[in-house]
């Protein structure tokens, strides 16, 4: 987890990791934004009180560095003049809920 919080902040920090074997920029970070997600998601549902998804959800994308991390990402994605990266923001990084429930907050 740890390399792939790495090649995640190398996105924030605009000095992206090189991709994976074969894939575009949008195909590796998705792949490697969704192993960081799993792994939140499950030692979420492994603390005691067993947390419901969405209280798994909201905990993930309003009280964890990722969440805000994968917001950020979206924003850079979405500027990127990579059509690969462009439609990973649009699509699929960060559930539309969340966009909306972060843009009426701020």
């Amino acid at each position: 987890m740890d390399e792939a919080a790495r090649f995640v902040a190398s996105y924030l920090n605009s000095s992206p990791a090189p991709n994976l074997n074969g894939m575009n920029a949008g195909e590796t970070l998705k792949i490697v934004c969704d192993d960081l997600r799993a792994y939140y998601y499950e030692a979420a549902a492994a603390q005691p009180g067993n947390p419901d998804a969405q209280a798994v959800l909201h905990w993930f994308w309003h009280d964890t560095a990722a969440g805000r991390a994968f917001l950020a990402l979206q924003k850079i994605c979405l500027d990127s003049a990579d059509p690969s990266l462009q439609v990973l923001g649009g699509n699929s990084l960060v559930p539309r809920a969340i966009v909306h429930a972060h843009a009426h907050a701020s």
